[in-house]
């Protein structure tokens, strides 16, 4: 089945390319976590369809609702992202012209979310990546391709999430939650690492399996 529409998508980049900055960086990375969320979910209902896959199937079928899951949280954090920006724009703005404590605790308020937002995109990212290892070892090996595809959008989108999240700590006086904010984002960090790692070995090691004798050799 082809593309059946190019306009939604279009939309979203004519959105993302006009001269307001929100939505932005925030709102772009929770997208392509959806898309990669979007594409492991594709892995596993065409490998579902394949008898020589049957043992799997229930799995595969728990995998793809998983991550659809995931995909429909990122999409609602794309438009989180961009509301979160919009309030934190108008506390700021307030706050400058209200240094009020009331005025002090909403732009926290503003910022603190702002920060939360993205980190919960980076999360999600995380377990797509998670997730992705799983598939690469019961999916159709004939979708390395797509699962690697899903890999990247996964890493940038958790790289995007976190430059935002970091950023707006710079904002942040409150050193406890900056501390915690810190920790999460040192260990999604580290599990994205392991995961990619994982992931990408195991696509390679197929590659090698498929192409043996063949002469082509290379490395996701």
């Amino acid at each position: 089945m082809a593309l059946k529409d190019t306009e939604g998508l279009r939309s979203f980049c004519d959105e993302i390319s006009s001269d307001e900055p929100s939505p932005g960086g925030g709102t772009a990375s929770a997208a392509a976590g959806a898309i990669a969320a979007s594409l492991l979910a594709m892995v596993c209902r065409i490998t579902r369809k394949s008898k020589r896959h049957e043992e799997n199937w229930t799995e595969l079928a728990m995998l793809s609702d998983s991550l659809l899951t995931l995909r429909d949280d990122l999409l609602r954090l794309a438009k989180e992202d961009s509301d979160a920006y919009e309030a934190l724009a108008e506390a700021f703005r307030k706050l400058r012209s209200d240094g009020s404590e009331e005025a002090q605790a909403a732009g926290k308020g503003a910022l603190e979310t702002a920060t939360e937002v993205p980190q919960r995109t980076a999360g999600a990212c995380v377990r797509i990546l998670e997730m992705s290892s799983r598939v690469a070892d019961i999916g159709s090996t004939q979708m390395r391709s797509d699962i690697a595809v899903a890999v990247r959008l996964a890493m940038a989108g958790l790289h995007g999430a976190q430059a935002n999240v970091r950023i707006n700590l710079e904002e942040s006086e409150d050193e406890a939650f900056n501390e915690e904010v810190r920790k999460d984002l040192k260990d999604q960090s580290n599990r994205a690492t392991r995961a990619e790692k994982e992931v990408l070995s195991k696509l390679s090691s197929a590659q090698r399996q498929q192409t043996a004798g063949t002469g082509e050799s290379y490395q996701y």
